[in-house]
């Protein structure tokens, strides 16, 4: 290949690139996404959620981990009525979960519904009141689907108490009634009050058979003042030594916070 032509191939080449970095450089100002790095979505160089050390110099924390689900339980009530009882746990100690799809398949069909959890926390789906025109033998709760979301409010920031609590029961019924205390500076719409009932443990387990759930549910719960409940099963509970009441309320959600006091709440600000 003669001289003159090496040097124009050459010239092309370095055109070509010129040319290439150049459109390169357009495509990715106009036709990419940008990164928001507060949208509380993975657009643009985000490596993940609002963050990446280019996108929005901040190192994006390791992946959320599954849901752990455990002590799937079905109850006969009476005939064609039934309740069920599922744990969940969240292992994650800064990702939350404001929406959480799930199915739960009985023998009849399948049941579906939606919840929340909070990091790190571990909570009861309840379902009372399951209606079937047979009998049913077990039931399995699957996770569909989870949205996961950082949430920023402190630990310990918001404590809902179940205080002077008392299970009782008779031949003709059996009840637990309690009072929860809103130990925070929010006022709540809607706060979530769950009982599981426990039989005596045995072998190597600490907290026994559950044998019973219920759940009810407060509506306006405002800062430190607190709000009585009452649970009611139609049959006596004999087998039930113990009560774990869990009292849940949703953080992620916005329309769940009242506005108190005439200023600006603090989970304002994280919106």
């Amino acid at each position: 290949m003669e001289a003159r032509t090496q040097k124009q191939l050459f010239i092309g080449i370095i055109f070509v690139l010129i040319l290439g970095g150049i459109g390169y450089g357009i495509f990715d100002k106009l036709a990419l996404v940008e990164a928001t790095c507060s949208d509380k979505i993975q657009n643009g160089k985000e490596e993940g959620i609002d963050c990446g050390t280019l996108a929005c110099g901040v190192v994006c924390q390791e992946p959320a981990q599954p849901l752990q689900v455990s002590e799937e339980k079905l109850f006969r009530i009476d005939s064609g009525n039934y309740d069920f009882v599922a744990k969940i746990f969240n292992p994650n100690s800064s990702y939350g979960a404001p929406q959480i799809s799930y199915s739960v398949a009985f023998d009849s069909g399948t049941k579906t519904g939606s919840t929340y959890i909070l990091p790190g926390q571990t909570k009861y789906i309840v379902l009372t009141s399951v209606r079937t025109d047979r009998e049913l033998i077990g039931a399995k709760l699957k996770i569909n689907s989870v949205q996961w979301e950082k949430l920023d409010m402190p630990a310990g920031e918001v404590e809902l108490i179940n205080r002077r609590g008392n299970f009782a029961g008779s031949g003709s019924g059996s009840f637990y009634e309690g009072v929860v205390y809103n130990d925070s500076n929010y006022d709540f719409d809607r706060v979530e009050v769950s009982v599981i009932l426990f039989s005596a443990s045995g072998g190597d387990s600490t907290d026994g058979d559950i044998v019973g759930v219920n759940r009810t549910e407060i509506r306006t719960l405002l800062a430190k003042t607190e709000r009585s409940f009452r649970v009611v099963w139609p049959f006596e509970q004999s087998s039930a030594t113990r009560a774990d009441v869990q009292v849940s309320t949703n953080l992620f959600e916005n329309s769940n916070f009242i506005k108190s006091y005439g200023t600006q709440e603090r989970f304002q600000e994280f919106y």
